[in-house]
């Protein structure tokens, strides 16, 4: 299998049709298959709610695989599995029945035990009402610990790739509680970790925070043989802020009016005016393009950047009928790389619609 570093868009498609997709599709539908046997009623609805709607995130997250083909056979199921149990917590504590940070603490201590090889399981459930998942969060946990232990250098990426999860999961429960009590609980994270990261804003780091895929390029770091520091330190340094920051906010920018509506927390919606929305974006890619040029593949990150506002832009909700985002969306995709961007727009038109 093809094991060469990736230079051109077709290249990546190439190999996430041909390597990744039969993986993943075989993989996902078997997790569906186990989400849909669940006991629980409301547990079996989220669970199976998480997948049909969110399926993209482990699309997206799986392309990382094509970066190390040999190992395809562990990524791809570690991806996938990590993913789920992502989206699985998120509709839990966004869309179910409870808004107890305790609760939502416990759940996604499973993110933490899934990237620890043998971590005991716990009772992930021990404050919720509903716990009879028949098994299926402890297996996707252990599905992700069986192959972590198969890349090479897990050990040394590992701390990092715990701090990104506990981030994360600090984000899902902040942003999940009482309405009245999340942007004060934000705010007060915020301040832990403001003097590190200068040149953003508060609901940027939020955002940042909320994305995987820097998790996912370090696992794909650690099917190396050999990994220095430095390698994670320029890894750690493009993803965080500046690649997951851009992923989450294009995120956020085509739920925008969605959000709006329904009243929920939109970290877009904090920016002061569309043009400072913009300029924020814009600056978002920048940098996020900046940063890839250090990496040893570099060619591949700036796809991955190009990408993401492909596949995002794409989306249904960025249409005329409302302006605010279409306009925004127009201006961003005159920044992409043109040939590339293209290529990932139409590639993204047949996955998404």
């Amino acid at each position: 299998m093809d094991g060469k570093p990736i230079r051109y868009p077709w290249q990546l498609i190439y190999r996430v049709y041909r390597y990744v997709k039969p993986q993943l599709d075989d993989t996902f539908a078997a997790w569906y298959r186990r989400a849909g046997n669940i006991p629980d009623r409301e547990l079996r609805k989220q669970a199976l709610a998480s997948m049909e709607t969110k399926k993209f995130h482990c699309q997206g997250g799986t392309v990382y695989a094509t970066q190390a083909i040999p190992f395809v056979d562990t990524l791809v199921p570690l991806i996938v599995a990590y993913q789920t149990i992502s989206d699985y917590l998120d509709n839990l504590c966004d869309r179910s029945t409870s808004l107890d940070p305790q609760d939502f603490r416990q759940l996604h201590l499973s993110m933490q035990d899934a990237l620890t090889p043998d971590a005991p399981l716990r009772d992930y459930y021990r404050y919720r009402t509903e716990k009879d998942d028949g098994g299926y969060l402890n297996d996707l946990v252990k599905a992700c610990q069986q192959q972590v232990k198969k890349l090479p250098s897990y050990s040394i990426v590992q701390s990092r790739v715990l701090e990104l999860s506990l981030l994360y999961s600090d984000l899902q429960v902040y942003k999940h509680i009482a309405r009245e009590q999340r942007e004060a609980e934000l705010l007060s994270w915020w301040e832990k970790y403001r003097a590190d990261h200068p040149h953003i804003y508060w609901q940027e780091f939020s955002a940042v925070t909320g994305s995987t895929i820097g998790i996912f390029a370090l696992l794909v770091l650690a099917t190396k043989e050999h990994v220095d520091l430095a390698e994670i330190d320029a890894l750690n340094s493009a993803y965080f802020p500046w690649i997951c920051g851009l992923h989450i906010l294009l995120d956020y920018l085509i739920d925008l009016e969605e959000d709006r509506q329904g009243g929920d927390l939109n970290f877009v919606s904090y920016y002061r005016s569309d043009e400072e929305a913009l300029a924020r974006l814009r600056y978002f890619i920048e940098q996020a393009k900046q940063s890839a040029e250090k990496l040893p593949d570099a060619a591949f990150h700036r796809m991955i950047i190009d990408g993401l506002v492909a596949f995002y832009l794409v989306d249904r909700k960025v249409n005329p009928s409302q302006p605010q985002i279409y306009a925004i969306a127009k201006q961003l995709l005159r920044q992409a790389n043109g040939l590339t961007s293209l290529f990932f727009y139409v590639n993204s038109l047949f996955v998404r619609r």
